[in-house]
């Protein structure tokens, strides 16, 4: 579990999107805010019961709050298990750049020898048999950059082996992707040959399985070390001011100002007050900002 509290903010930031976390959080509790309120006036207008109102709406909140809490749970488990798994993913990429070919293929043989296969035997370049419950598996490795693909000549070598050899099982392992026209090939001839494909994430995997790889703290530890800094003002500022949140202003001053009308509550007039002027501002905000350059000419 990360415990730390900025790379729990970072985990949550990840599931959000471009989102920024403080934000996210501020309009929850708006959100909360303006629906308890509605509650209280609604059950207020319908039973004239002062406590009865306060306490149904102090409960919508608390349920509310217990409905955000599980879901920023949540969110922080997804956003966790992504930033981790990226972690892991350029973690391995960097250590296969800095290898050379046979040090790779030594590496998948390792793996292999630990995954019961036996007798591992180099038959050309990147190409190995092996045997596994009686079966002669072919297996050819492929070490790339995580831009380059295995192209259809690759695969074609691979299938016309196993079908000089009446071999019919087949195990490709490539750290980088495979062209469409490769896959199609292998699509092509799997009624004759079963040709597994272990791409970068099945091979992370097992070299996880045999701990090769670091722990998970290793990678939580690195969770933290870039982020970008951006001023708490600025932060809440473009939040309150947002021109997307102007109908949901526009919807709660009206509301607010029916509903000081027919209670004659003042303390309702000043809610209504409240977001008739965030309304103005933030349509006044939303006009210079889609006019800034112009100002700026």
């Amino acid at each position: 579990m990360v415990k730390d509290n900025n790379a729990r903010k970072i985990c949550i930031k990840e599931v959000l999107g471009k989102r920024n976390y403080l934000s996210y959080r501020t309009d929850l509790m708006l959100y909360k805010t303006i629906l308890s309120l509605i509650v209280f006036i609604a059950i207020y207008l319908l039973t004239v019961d002062l406590i009865l109102s306060i306490l149904i709406a102090v409960q919508v909140f608390a349920i509310f709050t217990l409905i955000n809490k599980l879901n920023i749970t949540r969110m922080k488990g997804e956003g966790e298990e992504k930033l981790i798994l990226g972690k892991k993913k350029d973690y391995l990429q960097n250590k296969l750049n800095e290898m050379n070919n046979g040090d790779f293929e030594m590496l998948a043989s390792y793996i292999f020898e630990r995954e019961g296969w036996k007798n591992l035997i180099k038959k050309g370049s990147h190409m190995y048999l092996a045997e596994k419950a009686g079966i002669i598996y072919c297996i050819k490795i492929f070490k790339m950059h995580e831009e380059l693909e295995v192209e259809k000549i690759d695969v074609r070598s691979m299938i016309s082996y196993m079908n000089q050899n009446n071999i019919r099982k087949g195990i490709l392992v490539n750290t980088g992707s495979i062209s469409e026209n490769a896959q199609e090939l292998i699509e092509k001839f799997k009624d004759k040959l079963e040709i597994n494909v272990i791409h970068l994430y099945g091979l992370m995997k097992l070299l996880e399985k045999y701990k090769i790889l670091p722990d998970n703290k290793y990678f939580y530890n690195k969770i933290c070390e870039v982020e970008k800094t951006v001023s708490r003002k600025t932060i809440v500022k473009n939040n309150i001011f947002d021109n997307k949140k102007i109908l949901m202003y526009v919807l709660a001053a009206f509301f607010f100002y029916c509903s000081s009308r027919i209670l004659n509550n003042i303390v309702i007039k000043y809610i209504f007050y409240y977001f008739f002027i965030l309304t103005a501002v933030s349509f006044v905000h939303y006009l210079f900002k889609r006019h800034e350059n112009d100002f700026n000419q």
